[in-house]
């Protein structure tokens, strides 16, 4: 979960996100480093890399965490390693990760949830016990001239200025495999940046198979502050449309081309708006996207908040005079529309056709899914050799239908700590649920705890080579 600084492709685990903002506000300074759309290509110049890392679990209670790509942290004790290679040139850039995962995988209590709620992480959506999976992650190759390029990438990918969640994509679940068109860093002109990427996939892990195409970019201006807009169209399409199957192509370019009659779709479009300062450490951003669209102009004054989902707040770095001090707060908010009694409101993320815009049985975007908000609060200490950050996080489901709606709060403890070339982490957290299933007055609590070790091996692996050359 850590990153290590000899790696070449920026990851999406959020803990990195301090980690390079808290260097680009205090070394680069206005120089940089952009992460609302990872991963993202860090250097170019023909350098390896090679990580090895180990993790260990133990939860007792229902499937926990979210964000973890292909831990799935079930009941029971667990294990991660994985080996992550990745080489940058000019021209060429590459990594793999080869990793091996498996948790007991306990049986838990079924809340018998319904519908859109049936996608949360804390239900039981692999029934093997225990659970393993294993094979490469992490997977990208992109072919590239300066900042421009394409390729296929099985990786994680994260879009927007959030640390803990985002409207269109996360780390929440496995990554899914994909091509990727754009830049793969971002481009500058003058003082203006811009990053822009076409991505399509068929998830072939969601329920119907269906076709994910999206189109994302951002403009930053690097004024004083700096500013930085973007935004992202996603579309979900069904590979069959009035019985007949969709071609690849009419799914792949469905962004572009107004004729394509394609029966079962669902979109979502959403907006950045990010302003950094790093002469104080302080960025603030507000994220707003819709699920729908509203019939005309009469229809937005009545109802203005009609499928509109946001997240807004800030990371402040340098707190008191200390570079090392770190805060954050982050607000997301996807409830249904104030007078949706009135006027229809669909839920986000809520077709069941494509599965409630699940991968691999856990949602690829925003993490508390439908009707819901989630509020993360974070006060630590972040330096080179050691960080330790606690977290409050507020979340709750299913607000405003007519029962109680589920409520989950947690307390998290984040320490890291380096001892000469290792990379250690130990993770803590425990988590209260309300109205557990919507039943009034059900209580769940559950603990996880998590020891990981992570070590660069890239000077190593360098000097064997070598060594064997010379021989």
């Amino acid at each position: 979960m850590n990153l290590v600084s000899g790696q070449l492709i920026s990851p999406v685990d959020p803990f990195n996100l301090i980690k390079y903002e808290q260097k680009n506000y205090f070394q680069n300074n206005r120089n940089l480093f952009q992460t609302l759309l990872r991963p993202q290509l860090i250097k170019a110049s023909n350098q390896w890399s090679l990580i090895l890392r180990n993790e260990l679990f133990y939860n007792d209670g229902s499937p926990n965490l979210e964000n973890m790509s292909n831990r799935l942290v079930g009941k029971g004790a667990g294990l991660f390693t994985g080996v992550n290679l990745s080489y940058s040139s000019n021209f060429v850039s590459f990594s793999l990760e080869p990793y091996y995962f498996t948790n007991q995988n306990k049986e838990v209590e079924d809340l018998n949830r319904e519908g859109v709620f049936t996608r949360l992480n804390d239900v039981q959506q692999k029934i093997e016990k225990p659970f393993v999976s294993f094979g490469l992650r992490e997977t990208q190759l992109y072919f590239h001239y300066k900042e421009l390029g394409f390729g296929f990438s099985n990786a994680n990918m994260w879009w927007g200025p959030g640390l803990h969640t985002s409207l269109t994509m996360t780390n929440n679940t496995t990554g899914f495999p994909h091509i990727m068109m754009g830049t793969i860093r971002e481009k500058r002109y003058r003082n203006v940046g811009f990053n822009i990427r076409y991505v399509f996939s068929q998830l072939d892990k969601t329920e119907n198979n269906p076709y994910y195409t999206a189109l994302v970019g951002t403009a930053t201006f690097y004024t004083e502050p700096i500013i930085t807009i973007g935004f992202n169209r996603n579309m979900l399409s069904s590979d069959q449309s009035n019985g007949k199957e969709v071609s690849k192509f009419d799914a792949a370019t469905i962004l572009f081309r107004q004729s394509i009659n394609i029966k079962d779709t669902y979109q979502t479009l959403a907006a950045y708006f990010i302003l950094d300062f790093p002469e104080s450490g302080l960025k603030v951003f507000f994220e707003l996207g819709t699920t729908d669209r509203w019939q005309d102009w009469t229809d937005f004054l009545n109802y203005p908040d009609h499928g509109i989902g946001s997240i807004f707040g800030f990371r402040q770095y340098g707190l008191f005079n200390n570079q090392n001090f770190v805060m954050g707060f982050e607000y997301a908010r996807l409830l249904l529309g104030s007078f949706w009694e009135k006027r229809p409101t669909p839920n986000w993320y809520g077709n069941p056709l494509f599965d409630y815009s699940s991968y691999d049985g856990r949602r690829w975007a925003a993490h508390s899914g439908a009707d819901s908000d989630d509020l993360l609060i974070y006060f630590g200490y972040h330096s080179d050799k050691w960080a330790c950050i606690p977290a409050f996080n507020f979340e709750r489901h299913g607000v405003l239908y007519a029962r109680p709606a589920e409520v989950k709060i947690e307390l998290r403890l984040d320490f890291r700590y380096t001892y000469r070339e290792y990379h250690l982490n130990v993770f803590y957290e425990r988590e209260w649920l309300e109205h557990a299933g919507f039943i009034p007055d059900k209580w769940r609590i559950g603990n996880v705890i998590w020891f990981g070790v992570e070590r660069d091996i890239t000077n190593l692996f360098t000097d064997k080579l070598s060594t064997l050359r010379k021989k």
